[in-house]
């Protein structure tokens, strides 16, 4: 009897010493996040999405949006908090201004336009809340492509 009393302190200690020492979260309470993005009802072929933390605090992270998925993983995920969300899709064709366009030599640079309107984008007033006890998928219906040509015209 006192073997098994003996037994269960030192089990107690050692958790305790274990829990001290760092065994708890590798990951410094980050979370994993995932979602998707369609542009106009389509799966967005390619881009970017980046969370920023709305109060300066926690981590910012993103990731690469592949035939309309991301997914980022708990190593570089997000804390808990709040975020606002910004997602960039290039159109891969359209120089975003024509003069510099023509690079030395007389090759074209190419300077893509984001096809993702500037409340998704730049100026987005997207935002979402990563918890601790939810899966945290946010996905993205973005309903209209931003107007390429009116940005061209501007130029």
């Amino acid at each position: 009897m006192r073997e098994t009393w003996q037994l269960n302190r030192f089990l107690t200690f050692a958790a305790g010493v274990c829990l001290l020492a760092g065994c708890g979260d590798r990951y410094d309470g980050r979370l994993a996040v995932s979602g998707t993005v369609t542009l106009e009802g389509v799966p967005l072929s390619g881009g970017t999405i980046i969370f920023e933390p709305i109060d300066g605090q926690g981590s910012t992270s993103g990731a690469a949006i592949e035939n309309g998925e991301y997914s980022i993983d708990r190593k570089v995920g997000l804390k808990p908090g709040k975020y606002r969300v910004a997602i960039t899709a290039g159109d891969g064709k359209t120089p975003a201004n024509e003069d510099e366009a023509a690079a030395p030599g007389g090759s074209t640079n190419i300077v893509s336009v984001d096809r993702i309107p500037p409340e998704y984008s730049e100026r987005s007033t997207q935002q979402v809340e990563v918890k601790s006890d939810s899966p945290n998928k946010f996905d993205f219906p973005i309903p209209k492509a931003r107007d390429t040509k009116a940005k061209k015209g501007k130029r």
